[in-house]
């Protein structure tokens, strides 16, 4: 029987060396193929694939009001305080999953939460799995402000297109900001390119702080990656340029305010139009058609500094989503969020309308007294009222619907 030559058997041993079981810490997770999530371990410079057993599919319309997120899962785990990494739905089931942690090793979980609140835990260590390490992962001992490992930036984003991951981070290279594209089922093949950008607050060319946040776009009949930085300019990526090697200069095309870290972000329809939303730490959620990124697209890059604390190429519908950390398409009417009510201190897992962009139960309105009365108010019977009761059914308060 002829040998196997050298490489193949190095590959083999490699993706039999490590799986799931192994994982040491979970940053980022994402959807592929069929049951395939993918997991992010950037203790371990590794991406882990698990199959997850087949499910049924539920209708669409289905609403999470889960307002005690952290007290059902830290039940389910045994624990009392829960650190949620990162949130993602399971296409076409209704279940969200949630990479978590725990302790001061910041232990992992991946845990899977449906609308009636049921909670279980995925076991990774009989889960069925394939890993791939990173190449060239960023192998630094640093802790910015002296807490947060620059390794923790391994995978900052990562999203999954036309059978590839692309994913987001920092490497060992000069240029540290990192665009890896890797194919799945794994393979030896790891194209890996290194991105700058002209940063239009900072008025610098800068190429180890990583893409915080990410999504895809076709602009002109060609493919784009839309890339959101910390403190916040927007860059656009031909997806063709992404290849090993490359050194690619990503074009800045807006700047969408200072002092602001991106934390999610993804596509959706909004009123039949394709749009971006962009999640942030620090600022309103911003809705951005994708007509208005072409536009910006087509014009010469931002290459002057932008006046500290203006916003500039861009001008997004903003969305009043403060708190929220993580977001999904949840269906084609809803999205679903991970949020700190900045007014409770709670931490919640619940559904937004889509066209409205905002939960009517986060505020107290002249609606809202028991006195008031829509009676021969021809605009709000007109207008406001359908919205309203249409939210107040969605946040599980359909008793509090008031006749006209």
């Amino acid at each position: 029987m002829a040998r196997k030559p050298l490489l193949s058997m190095l590959i083999a041993s490699a993706f039999a060396s490590a799986q799931a079981a192994d994982i040491k810490s979970i940053s980022r997770i994402e959807f592929g193929p069929a049951d395939t999530i993918f997991l992010a371990d950037w203790k371990g410079a590794r991406l882990h694939a698990v199959t997850l057993p087949a499910t049924a599919a539920v209708p669409a319309g289905q609403t999470f009001n889960v307002l005690d997120l952290e007290a059902a899962l830290g039940k389910a785990l045994g624990v009392a305080r829960v650190s949620v990494e990162d949130m993602v739905v399971r296409p076409g089931t209704g279940e969200v999953y949630l990479a978590v942690s725990t302790g001061a090793e910041k232990k992992p979980f991946l845990l899977v939460i449906s609308s009636d609140r049921k909670v279980r835990r995925i076991d990774l260590a009989k889960a069925k799995s394939t890993t791939i390490a990173l190449k060239n992962a960023t192998t630094s001992n640093f802790a910015f402000w002296n807490a947060i490992p620059e390794r923790s930036f391994t995978v900052t984003d990562m999203k999954w297109r036309h059978g590839e991951l692309f994913v987001a981070g920092l490497s060992n290279q000069d240029f540290q900001s990192t665009l890896r594209r890797i194919s799945y089922p794994f393979s030896d093949q790891q194209p890996m390119a290194s991105v700058e950008i002209y940063h239009t607050t900072h008025n610098q060319i800068e190429t180890r702080a990583p893409i915080r946040a990410m999504a895809f776009a076709d602009i002109g009949g060609k493919s784009y990656l839309i890339a959101a930085y910390t403190c916040t300019p927007l860059v656009t990526i031909p997806l063709d340029v992404i290849k090993d090697g490359a050194h690619i200069r990503g074009k800045a095309i807006a700047e969408l305010g200072y002092g602001n870290t991106p934390a999610d972000m993804l596509t959706f329809r909004k009123d039949g139009e394709e749009t971006v939303m962009l999640l942030n730490y620090e600022r309103v959620a911003a809705m951005i058609p994708v007509t208005q990124i072409a536009a910006a697209n087509a014009k010469p890059e931002i290459d002057k500094p932008v006046p500290f604390g203006a916003m500039s190429g861009l001008d997004p519908f903003q969305a009043p989503l403060a708190g929220a950390v993580r977001i999904d398409n949840l269906d084609e009417k809803s999205f679903i969020i991970v949020r700190r009510q900045l007014e409770k201190g709670t931490l919640e897992l619940v559904t937004v309308d889509k066209s409205m962009g905002f939960r009517l139960s986060d505020f107290i309105s002249e609606y809202n007294f028991p006195q008031y009365t829509y009676a021969g108010k021809e605009f709000q019977l007109k207008y406001l009222k359908p919205v309203q009761d249409m939210l107040m059914k969605q946040e599980g308060y359909p008793e509090l619907i008031k006749a006209p």
